[in-house]
């Protein structure tokens, strides 16, 4: 082999293997899902180029999170973001924070930090509610009702952000 292609195939074997992309150079394709999902890391990452060096304040998808206040007049939330298992998952990572494992209702969520943040709320966006709203099904809710049913411990939401803003926010139901 060539000394470049041996340079070239060490550093894609290295990114992959920091990454956690050797998972899917497996030649075993039967395991892929089963593969454990990767909890959100908090990465430092701009918006983009020199014009707007500004931080976002949570990458693009879809999040498990804990709202702590809603500000309807200015169309924000603020929320802690949490990791969330869920199945055999959550049995292991309950296992290894020395929990009930497995742990009740199938589900376990960790708390990394208490750090804080706040994001805009497109006024477009979808809101539903389940528990909170008195129902086992989802139901669409503002931002001004979702304000008013959401307390401390009100339990675990999705948020979806799309360019530092949410556009979704759902309430994750659990027995």
């Amino acid at each position: 082999m060539r000394p470049a292609r041996i340079i070239v195939a060490a550093t894609l074997a290295a990114v992959a293997i920091a990454t956690g992309s050797y998972l899917a150079l497996s030649t075993n394709t039967h395991h892929h899902a089963a593969l454990p999902t990767r909890p959100v890391l908090e990465t430092p990452t701009t918006t983009g180029g020199p014009t707007n060096p500004e931080p976002v304040v949570l990458a693009d998808g879809r999040h498990p999170v804990l709202l702590k206040s809603i500000d309807p007049g200015r169309g924000t939330v603020t929320f802690d973001l949490i990791q969330y298992f869920h199945g055999d998952q959550a049995t292991i990572e309950a296992a290894k924070d020395h929990q009930e494992s497995p742990p009740p209702n199938d589900s376990y969520s960790r708390n990394l930090n208490p750090k804080l943040r706040t994001l805009a709320v497109r006024a477009d966006a979808a809101i539903t509610a389940n528990q909170l709203a008195g129902s086992n099904q989802d139901i669409p809710v503002s931002l001004t009702r979702l304000a008013t049913l959401t307390r401390a411990g009100s339990g675990m939401f999705w948020i979806t952000v799309r360019g530092d803003q949410v556009v979704q926010i759902g309430e994750q139901w659990s027995p």
